[in-house]
C-alpha cells in the first residue's frame, strides 16, 4: 500500500494554527489510511494543512511581496505601482512573454505550480469521505477542503485559464507517469461547481474559529468564478443568497476604515479573511511595510517601513474626486515626515503617487510584520456585484440596483449616484467599475474587474512604454510545465 504523504503540510499547519492543535510525539513519517483519518483530530489536521497554502508571510500565495496574488495582479492594473523597478515595471507595463526569464516569470512559475494543490486537496477530500468518523463531523471538513480546492481553482483560472486536474484514477496510481492536459472550459465549470456547491451544502454559516471557511465564503468564491465567466444569471442567484445572510451573518460596517483596523478584526463585513499573527513570520501581514514610506511618522516606534507601493496620481485624479470620501483616510496623499518637513503631492516619496496604507495602526507591531488580518472578500462586494448582475440581466439599472450602489457611496460620504450615472446600462456599468476601484483598491480585485468590463488592455495602453496586447488578459504558462507535460499542456492563445 502506498503511503499518503501529508506529513510535511500537516506539521506546518500545526504551527499555522499554533494555539489550536496539540501534536503528540509520534513517528508520522509515513501515514496510511489505517493509522490516520480515524478521528476528528486527524481530519482537522489534514484540513489545516490545506489552509497553509493560503498563508501570508513571505513568498507565499497571499503574501504582501511580489508573490502575493493580490499584489502582483493589482500591479498589472491602473491602481497600483511599485517604485522599485525591474519585475515591478514589467508587471505594470505588461512586458512579460512566455520565454522571458526574470522576476515576473518566476511569479508566474510559482503561481502555476499551485495546480498541484488541486490533487492534494482531492486526496484529502477522498480520505475524509472514506473515514469512519460520523458524517455530521466529517462533512464540515469535507466542505472546507472542497471550498479551499475551489478557492485555488478560482485563482488559477483567473490567472491562466483552465489548468490540468488529475482524476481519481490518476491519483490512485501516483507512481505511473501520466501527462495531463488542461481541462476544457466546460470541464472546468463542472470542476468548480462540483466542489463549491457541495461545500455550500456542507459548511456552516459561521466559522468555528477565525479564518476557517464558511458557507458564505464558498458562495463568494463561486460568485467570483461566475463573474469571471460572465454568467450573470447564476451570479445573481448567488449574490442574492449572500444578501439574504445580511443581519444574520454579515453587515456593512458603518465606518469603512474600521474594516481594516486592529479593533475591527473579525468584523461582520468580512466574508473571507486570512488570520495574521506577527509572532510567526509565515503568518505576518507585511502590507504596511510595503505601503508606508520610511520617513512617515507611523505612531509605533518599533515598526519598520520601507514603502514602495503607490497608487498612481492619474488613478487618484480620476477616481477620488470627492474630498469628502472617507476612503481617502487610508491613503497617504501628503504628510509631515519624521524630520518635520511637509511632503506634498509631486515631491519626494509622493512624486509618482499616493501611498495605499489601507490597514490601520497596530500598536503591537514589531519590525515589518503586523497582526491585522488580511481581508480577501467583503459584504460590500456582494452589494456592488448584485447591482452589476441586475444591470446585466435586465439591460438597465433598476431602483434596487441603484440603491445597492448608493449604500456603498453613502457609507463613504460621497452621496447618491448622479442622474448621468444611472441613465443607461453602460453608464451604470461604468459607475460601478469606478466605485469598485475606490472601494476595493489594494484588495486584489481590480484586474478581474477591468477584464470583465473590457478595460484591462485599454487601461494598460495609456501607460508610456507599455507592451500590452489583447491576449494578455491571461498570463503565459511557464514553458517548463509545457515541456514536462510532453506538450500536452497547450500554451495560452497569443503566446508562442
Amino acid at each position: 500500500m502506498k503511503p499518503i504523504k501529508y506529513i510535511t503540510a500537516i506539521l506546518f499547519s500545526a504551527i499555522l494554527f499554533n494555539s489550536c492543535i496539540d501534536l503528540e510525539r509520534e513517528d508520522y513519517r509515513e501515514i496510511y489510511p489505517e493509522n490516520f483519518f480515524l478521528n476528528e483530530n486527524d481530519i482537522q489536521l489534514a484540513t489545516n494543512a490545506l489552509y497553509s497554502s493560503f498563508r501570508p508571510g513571505w513568498q507565499n500565495f497571499y503574501s504582501s511581496d511580489k508573490w502575493g496574488y493580490h499584489v502582483f495582479t493589482e500591479m498589472t492594473t491602473d491602481v497600483l505601482f511599485c517604485t522599485w523597478g525591474w519585475e515591478w515595471d514589467a508587471l505594470h507595463l505588461h512586458t512579460w512573454y512566455e520565454t522571458k526569464s526574470g522576476g515576473d516569470m518566476s511569479i508566474f512559475y510559482q503561481s502555476y505550480s499551485y495546480y498541484n494543490f488541486l490533487s492534494t486537496a482531492r486526496n484529502t477530500i477522498r480520505a475524509i469521505e472514506n473515514s469512519s468518523v460520523q458524517d455530521h463531523i466529517k462533512n464540515v471538513y469535507n466542505g472546507e477542503a472542497r471550498a479551499l480546492r475551489g478557492w485555488m481553482g478560482l485563482y488559477l483560472y483567473d490567472l491562466f485559464g483552465p489548468v490540468p486536474v488529475a482524476s481519481d484514477e490518476v491519483l490512485d496510481n501516483p507512481q505511473e507517469k501520466v501527462y495531463l492536459m488542461r481541462l476544457t472550459e466546460e470541464e472546468y465549470d463542472q470542476f468548480m461547481e462540483d466542489n463549491l456547491l457541495k461545500a455550500i451544502e456542507y459548511l456552516p454559516e459561521t466559522a468555528s474559529a477565525r479564518g476557517r471557511i464558511t458557507k458564505g465564503a464558498a458562495r463568494m468564491i463561486l460568485l467570483k468564478y461566475y463573474m469571471i465567466k460572465k454568467n450573470f444569471a447564476k451570479a445573481e442567484t448567488l449574490a442574492r443568497d449572500l444578501l439574504a445572510m445580511e443581519g444574520r451573518v454579515y453587515e456593512l460596517q458603518s465606518n469603512y476604515n474600521s474594516i481594516f483596523s486592529k479593533e475591527g478584526i473579525g468584523n461582520k463585513e468580512i466574508i473571507l479573511g486570512i488570520p495574521c499573527n506577527a509572532s510567526i513570520e509565515v503568518t505576518s501581514n507585511f502590507w504596511l511595510a510595503h505601503a508606508v514610506p520610511e520617513d512617515y511618522p507611523y505612531p509605533v516606534s518599533t515598526a519598520t517601513m520601507w514603502g514602495a507601493y503607490i497608487i498612481p496620481w492619474n488613478f487618484m485624479d480620476k477616481h477620488f474626486t470627492n474630498s469628502n470620501d472617507t476612503r481617502l483616510d487610508g491613503i497617504i496623499t501628503s504628510y509631515t515626515n519624521k524630520g518635520g518637513t511637509l511632503v506634498k503631492r509631486g515631491e519626494g516619496n509622493l512624486a509618482a503617487g499616493a501611498y495605499p496604507m489601507k490597514y490601520g495602526v497596530d500598536t503591537e507591531m514589531m519590525g515589518s510584520g503586523m497582526n491585522i488580518d488580511m481581508v480577501v472578500y467583503r459584504f460590500a462586494d456582494v452589494l456592488l456585484t448584485l447591482a452589476e448582475c441586475i444591470n446585466e440581466n435586465t439591460g438597465a439599472p433598476t431602483p434596487e440596483a441603484i440603491a445597492l450602489v448608493n449604500r456603498i457611496r453613502n457609507r463613504a460620504h460621497t452621496g447618491d449616484l448622479s442622474s448621468d450615472a444611472v441613465s443607461g446600462k453602460q453608464a451604470f456599468n461604468d459607475a460601478i467599475l469606478a466605485e469598485r476601484g475606490r472601494e476595493f483598491y489594494a484588495e486584489g480585485l481590480r484586474r478581474q474587474d477591468l477584464i470583465r468590463h473590457g478595460k484591462y488592455i485599454s487601461s494598460a495602453q495609456e501607460r508610456t512604454e507599455n507592451q500590452t496586447a489583447s491576449y494578455k488578459v491571461r498570463f503565459p504558462i511557464p514553458v517548463t510545465f509545457i515541456t514536462e507535460s510532453k506538450d500536452n499542456i497547450v500554451q495560452n492563445e497569443g503566446y508562442r
